[in-house]
């Protein structure tokens, strides 16, 4: 494998010069003595190290992400589009699963603070998260979920109190007499939203209001969903606070011989591409995912942006499919 020296023996000059036209300084080069550099490099297909590059700049041009469950549908989708727009940037994305361990959330922090990460983006398991290390680091932070006053982070997400009462309303509107609400736990991030966005979409509805908490898993939301559906306040329609958990609904109104929707509605929220492929195809509300992702990177690593700290809210849409339709 060529190194700088062959490049600089090829080219004419000094080891130093050719560092110097790969990392665009310190010291400015001549026209001349650059084509050389650049010539030589591309005539022994000279690459040069880029992590030692980036090192000697003070900059990995990395970026952590770190996610509940990368097997979750949403997360995945979310991934991928953080990755992309990272790589539009220049930058390579380490994806940390905190395997909805909120230890493990903690431990990859740390992990990628030691690894030299230049900046964070976090979808955390709690409402409130510790990001204390993170400011120790001076590490820049954006949260794709609401955060509390006074967090040292931006946070990027849609209205999710707005979205439970858009797709509340959606249920009501469609006649229906008894409404449920499946969230995840009481400390998980969006719970909070979730439940006062539904509480004031029934307000005052002539109807039959219930709640469940379940794991944000398939499996978890089965298991709660198929005792609920045995109750005494088994509802006729259920909205469910992620297309994840939905697609548990799905399974155990399914196993529980109940059909969707003629004897259970269901609406969710997250609008996975996935969602459309359920038997039958799950209502949603469909977060810009590519939007919020694009977003997050470029406030993190535009040397044009001035790095303030912000909140952005941004639109979602409601998707409406046989699930829900009465």
């Amino acid at each position: 494998m060529p190194t700088a020296r062959d490049v600089a023996k090829l080219a004419g000059t000094s080891n130093a010069v050719v560092s110097y036209v790969f990392n665009n300084g310190p010291r400015t080069v001549s026209a001349g003595t650059r084509e050389r550099v650049l010539k030589a490099a591309k005539e022994l297909d000279y690459k040069p190290n880029a992590l030692a590059r980036a090192l000697s700049a003070g900059k990995t041009r990395s970026i952590g992400l770190i996610v509940p469950n990368i097997a979750n549908t949403f997360f995945a989708e979310l991934a991928r589009a953080v990755e992309e727009a990272a790589a539009s940037w220049g930058h390579l994305l380490l994806i940390g699963d905190s395997g909805s361990v909120q230890g493990q959330e903690r431990q990859l922090l740390e992990t990628f603070i030691e690894r030299q990460i230049d900046s964070l983006i976090l979808v955390s398991l709690l409402d409130e998260p510790d990001l204390k290390p993170a400011q120790a680091a001076n590490l820049p932070v954006v949260a794709l979920h609401p955060l509390p006053p006074g967090q040292q982070a931006s946070s990027l997400s849609i209205d999710y109190a707005q979205a439970a009462f858009v797709a509340t309303r959606h249920l009501i509107g469609e006649g229906y007499n008894s409404v449920g609400l499946l969230h995840g736990p009481l400390d998980a991030v969006g719970t909070r939203q979730h439940v006062s966005g539904f509480t004031r979409a029934v307000t005052g509805a002539p109807i039959a209001i219930s709640r469940r908490a379940s794991p944000i898993s398939r499996a978890g939301a089965a298991e709660v969903t198929t005792e609920w559906l045995r109750a005494e306040d088994a509802p006729r329609a259920i909205y469910a606070a992620t297309d994840e958990q939905a697609h548990g609904v799905l399974f155990a109104a399914y196993s529980s011989g109940i059909r969707v929707p003629e004897e259970l509605a269901v609406i969710s929220v997250d609008g996975t591409a996935a969602s459309a492929y359920t038997v039958p195809p799950l209502s949603t509300i469909r977060q810009p995912t590519n939007a919020i992702a694009r977003r997050a990177v470029e406030l993190l690593v535009d040397p044009n942006q001035d790095k303030p700290l912000v909140t952005e809210v941004f639109d979602f849409e409601l998707i409406v499919r046989k699930s829900s339709r009465a």
